[in-house]
This record gives structure tokens, C-alpha cells and sequence, in this order.
């Protein structure tokens, strides 16, 4: 066996005995003193070792290093700090402790009393200058609605009053009488004067009753109008009943108090009417008559 294989880590082991090649228990290491390790001398250097000693020992000292590093990692005490805060106090900042300040609401607390509105201050005004003109302004007046005109009075007879009758379908045209009938004529007040008296008529209260009227001719006293085959005539009193009957008429305001119907005594369900020109009773078609001086 060549002598280089006698190197082992840990140091320098000399070789075995010739004994291990017979089978005989391995010899034990020759001492430092033994003839192979001689003592150098004064002045002596130490032979050159070859360079596969110097890798071993490399690889020695890296596992060495790779063994601590690996235990370093699985210790568990957590790494130093980097660096510690300083302790010294800060020119900057107080030296006593902070405390939080009492947070303060915005809003104003709620009560339960109404505000008061205060008067405003008066407002300076300035004074015009002497120097301009104004000129004065006058309220304008409020308009005024005028009110309307009154109410004509209801249409009505008045007894002892001499009135014409005046249809009022058919303004300008009056009850008159013409060869001793009762007829509707436009008759107008620039007309001549005995034309007027024929629409003239005394009112007198009704000859058969109190309520009623009757009606005398101006220009010919003594003769009043009258119903006769019901057909309207002036005739003559003739100091019956019947003329007394027939020659009064009851007045019944129509269209609101603006004028009124006459109707007959003896026959209430009969009014005077016009047929054209002539007047007559009838049960329907009542003339409206408005009274009023001619």
C-alpha cells in the first residue's frame, strides 16, 4: 500500500503493520517519537505536504462554517433590532405626556324655546341733495268698481193713477183703443195728443173686486175695457153684474217683478193676449205689460 494513503482527517496516521496483510489484528500507531516522525532540528524546515492535504482541510472548514450557519437559521430568539428608538427628548415636542383633547360638537346644542325674531336696526337713509330736483310722485288711486245702477221698482198698478201700457216683448207699442176695441198701436210721446189719451187709462180698484182693477178710458169717461165673446172692447157701463165681472182684471207680477199679466175675473185660467193687433183672452200666451205714464 503506498505511503500517501496513511493521510486521514484529523491529522497524520502513520501506516500499518505488515501483520494486516497476514489477518492478525490491526497494529496500533507508531508514537510521534517513532523513527517515521523524526524531530526537526535547528535550522530545519518541514518537508512540503502535497496539495490534496490542503483540500481536505478547505472542505473541513466549509462544512464547519455550512454547520454553524444552519444552526444560526433554526434558532428560534428573534433577530436584534436594527436599531432602537432614541430616548433622548425632542427640542420640538413637549417633555410631558399628550393627552387626547375633548372633541367639541359644531353644531349648537337643541333647545326647546323658539327663537325671538328681533327687530332690524333702521336703515340710514341719505337726505336728498339741495342741489337736485325731486319730484313728487302721488299714489296712483285705487279704482273703484262702480256699483251697479238700483233696481227698477216691480211693475205694479197704482188705483187713482192715469198710466199706459206698454208691452215689454215689444218696447214703443201700448194698449189703446180704436172703434171701441181694445188693440196694440207703437205710440209714442211726440205723437199728437189725442192719439196718447186713446193708450190713457184711469186705474180704478176692480168693480167686482177689492184686489183687482179696472180700467176707464181718459178720453171717454164712463167706458172701460172689457172682455166680451173673449174679445177685449171699451164699452159703456151698463150697471150689470156681468159688465162689472167682465170689465176687471187681476194683475199677477211675472219675470221677476219686471212686469206684470192681467187676468180675468171671471175666468182665471183666461189672461189678455195678443192676436196680432187685437187683444183678446186666451189660456196661453199672456202678454207682458210694464205701467208707466204716457
Amino acid at each position: 500500500m503506498p505511503e500517501d494513503e496513511g493521510l486521514r482527517v484529523g491529522g497524520w496516521v502513520p501506516p500499518y503493520s505488515t501483520d494486516r496483510d497476514a489477518g492478525n489484528l490491526p497494529a496500533r500507531p507508531a508514537l510521534p517519537g517513532s523513527p517515521e516522525r523524526l524531530a526537526l532540528g535547528p535550522g530545519r524546515s518541514a518537508p512540503p505536504q502535497s496539495a490534496r492535504h490542503f483540500l481536505i482541510l478547505a472542505a473541513v472548514a466549509a462544512l464547519g462554517c455550512g454547520v454553524t450557519a444552519i444552526v444560526a437559521l433554526n434558532r428560534d430568539d428573534p433577530p436584534a433590532p436594527v436599531a432602537q428608538d432614541s430616548r433622548a427628548p425632542r427640542p420640538d415636542l413637549p417633555a410631558f405626556p399628550i393627552l387626547p383633547e375633548e372633541t367639541i360638537p359644531l353644531l349648537p346644542a337643541p333647545t326647546s324655546k323658539i327663537p325671538t325674531m328681533t327687530a332690524a336696526a333702521p336703515v340710514a337713509t341719505r337726505s336728498p341733495s339741495p342741489s337736485r330736483s325731486w319730484r313728487t310722485v302721488s299714489p296712483t288711486p285705487a279704482r273703484t268698481t262702480p256699483a251697479p245702477p238700483p233696481a227698477p221698482p216691480p211693475a205694479g198698478l197704482s188705483t187713482g193713477s192715469t198710466e199706459g201700457l206698454e208691452l215689454a216683448d215689444r218696447p214703443g207699442y201700448r194698449v189703446r183703443h180704436q172703434h171701441y176695441e181694445g188693440r196694440i198701436a207703437a205710440i209714442s210721446p211726440s205723437d199728437r195728443e189725442d192719439v196718447k189719451n186713446d193708450a190713457r187709462f184711469v186705474i180704478h180698484t176692480g168693480r167686482a173686486a177689492a184686489d183687482c182693477f179696472s180700467f176707464e178710458s181718459v178720453n171717454f169717461p164712463g167706458y172701460y175695457l172689457r172682455h166680451r165673446d173673449f174679445v177685449i172692447h171699451l164699452d159703456r157701463i151698463d150697471g150689470s153684474n156681468l159688465f162689472d165681472q167682465d170689465s176687471t182684471f187681476c194683475s199677477e207680477s211675472i219675470r221677476g217683478g219686471a212686469a206684470i199679466a192681467l187676468r180675468a175675473y171671471n175666468y182665471p185660467s183666461l189672461h189678455i193676449a195678443a192676436d196680432g193687433d187685437r187683444l183678446v183672452i186666451a189660456g196661453q200666451g199672456a202678454a207682458a205689460f210694464q205701467p208707466g205714464p204716457l
